[in-house]
């Protein structure tokens, strides 16, 4: 049980700092347009923050002047966090099938970007006993630009082989989804895994199966959650995985400090090594501090070996072995090549912010304002302030993960919320839980703070939910509709026209166990034509308009 201390604050602070923050971070969204420029000039970052960000900044404002005129949210959301502490298994079904529907539905079953389309490919290739994937070396210039080339996808450009750039542990994960043709329900699942461990941490943390009602709903009132949920990246395992890894070594028997290191070693290759190290450090630290948990330190440290070091090591090496350009001068011992590639691939990321990457980030920081149940942040700084013991250790995580990407020169580029906060996002909920119920104040104040908090949780879940969902929905619709769509029977190769601002070369999605269609980006008509006649002779044009061109496949002609 947390030991509590310190003073409550007044309940209208909460409720007048969250209208005007969110009304600044409206105001930030204006103020980073840029004169006489239009929505397709800016990078897809500062696209989204201006052009998305602001509905939701705006809806925000809204969702706090509903709660303040109309007292039955209030009570309702409150009664609402009670009601899911209480039944925790029913809400993550509920939860499970409705993000479902959207993965299904609303984010298309696709991956919208090359970040997500990398990975997916990758568990398409495992999922058929293979390491990697070929494309025909004579194509590789209309399938993959040479900026993609080894940072998201790892090329031979003289065989036609390709592997996922990223570690592998999230299309592991995938593998089996995608074997079953569902690869669009993992992220459901893990969100659903989400949830439960928030009400098993809240329940243990704060000593209440209310604390887990309020840490689920916050969770479901937060856009940054459903939305990362329903999509195919990887942010949303980071999340379950970091989660899972503290519930285990909570338990403090080293059994269970050994599981929790198999864990953290999946976290550590899920697509990057950074997201779960920063995660971790802060609880790695706190074991070390006293020598009574060192045990348990021994047994998570051995925990990582089998998973997380082993093919967290034999991947990089394979990548090299793929293409050899990747791989460190020869002579190297094994131990070096692998430090070596890991080093040159982490470490050239890591810089000193610029004016563009302060600009970057403070956009990011009122992404996470904006994607969050509105006062979040500020109730979670006020549960910070209040309670004391382990719990501590995932606003230690949160802070660590935020200031690192500082360092970190990319400003996200596709993305909802600011996924590279997101692995530590769980600090929010379950420390504004804190704020709820393990404050030592009065009956009145903790009713008025219940409801206020419940009522923005409630309201959000119900408006900005529905917001985000739509947003998503309109934007894959544009980026989808670049392409052509391919009848389900035959056998089809497609061009995709290039499209000012618009990310056209993400469109060039081929899964290596898909034998009916190839999408390659235009060149322009005739060279089109003249690449079919010499690769695919007999392939006839059957469609051709502003998106690019469809072509029909003679039989037996593979794309």
């Amino acid at each position: 049980m947390t030991v509590i201390t310190g003073p409550d604050r007044r309940v209208t602070l909460l409720v007048v700092a969250t209208l005007a923050l969110s009304t600044l971070a409206l105001l930030e969204t204006w103020i980073t347009r840029w004169p006489g420029k239009d929505r397709l000039d800016y990078p897809i970052f500062d696209r989204l923050f201006v052009f998305t960000d602001n509905w939701g900044a705006a809806l925000e404002i809204l969702v706090v002047l509903l709660v303040c005129a109309v007292p039955q949210l209030r009570r309702a959301g409150a009664r609402l966090a009670v009601t899911l502490g209480e039944n925790p298994r029913t809400t993550a079904a509920i939860a499970f099938a409705a993000l479902s529907v959207g993965a299904r539905f609303v984010y298309h079953a696709s991956p919208f970007a090359m970040d997500e389309y990398a990975q997916l490919a990758q568990a398409h290739a495992f999922a058929h006993g293979e390491l990697s994937w070929t494309v025909r070396a004579d194509l590789i210039d209309r399938m993959v630009p040479p900026a993609f080339r080894n940072y998201f996808l790892a090329v031979n450009v003289s065989t036609g082989r390709e592997a996922s750039q990223y570690w592998p542990g999230y299309a592991a994960l995938l593998t089996p989804f995608a074997w079953a043709g569902v690869p669009w329900m993992l992220n459901p699942a893990l969100a659903t895994m989400s949830l439960l461990l928030l009400h098993a941490l809240g329940v243990r943390l704060l000593g209440s199966r209310e604390a887990g009602g309020w840490a689920m709903l916050f969770a479901l009132g937060s856009a940054e959650f459903t939305i990362n949920g329903i999509s195919y990246y990887s942010m949303t395992a980071h999340l379950a995985l970091n989660l899972l890894y503290a519930w285990l070594l909570l338990d403090g028997r080293p059994l269970r400090a050994f599981l929790a290191g198999l864990v953290g070693g999946l976290a550590l290759i899920l697509h990057n090594p950074v997201p779960h190290a920063l995660f971790a450090a802060p609880w790695l630290v706190f074991l070390f501090h006293d020598v009574r948990r060192w045990r348990a330190l021994g047994a998570v440290l051995a925990g990582y070996v089998p998973v997380g070091l082993l093919v967290g090591a034999a991947w990089p090496l394979y990548l090299g072995s793929l293409v050899p350009a990747q791989a460190p001068p020869a002579g190297h011992a094994v131990a070096g090549t692998v430090w070596l590639l890991m080093y040159s691939r982490i470490s050239s990321l890591v810089s000193f912010p610029d004016f563009p990457l302060v600009c970057a980030r403070l956009y990011a920081t009122w992404k996470i304002w904006i994607w969050s149940v509105p006062g979040l942040m500020l109730a979670a700084i006020g549960g910070a302030r209040v309670v004391r013991g382990p719990i501590l250790l995932f606003g230690a995580s949160a802070v660590l993960t935020y200031a690192f990407y500082w360092l970190v020169p990319l400003d996200q580029g596709h993305g909802w919320g600011y996924r590279y906060f997101f692995p530590a996002w769980a600090a929010l909920p379950l420390l504004a839980s804190a704020a709820i119920v393990a404050q030592p104040i009065d009956a009145d104040t903790r009713n008025a703070r219940r409801e206020w908090l419940g009522g923005f949780a409630l309201t959000s879940l119900l408006l900005a939910t529905t917001l985000r969902l739509w947003q998503v929905n309109a934007i894959l619709d544009e980026h989808f509709g670049q392409r052509i769509p391919v009848p389900h029977n035959g056998r089809w190769a497609v061009f995709v026209a290039p499209h000012r601002g618009l990310y056209t070369w993400d469109m060039i999605q081929n899964m290596p166990d898909d034998p009916h269609r190839l999408i390659m980006m235009s060149f322009g008509a005739s060279r089109d034509a003249a690449l079919m006649a010499a690769e695919f002779p007999g392939a006839q044009r059957v469609l051709v308009d502003s998106r690019g061109s469809l072509w029909s496949l003679q039989d037996g002609q593979a794309p």
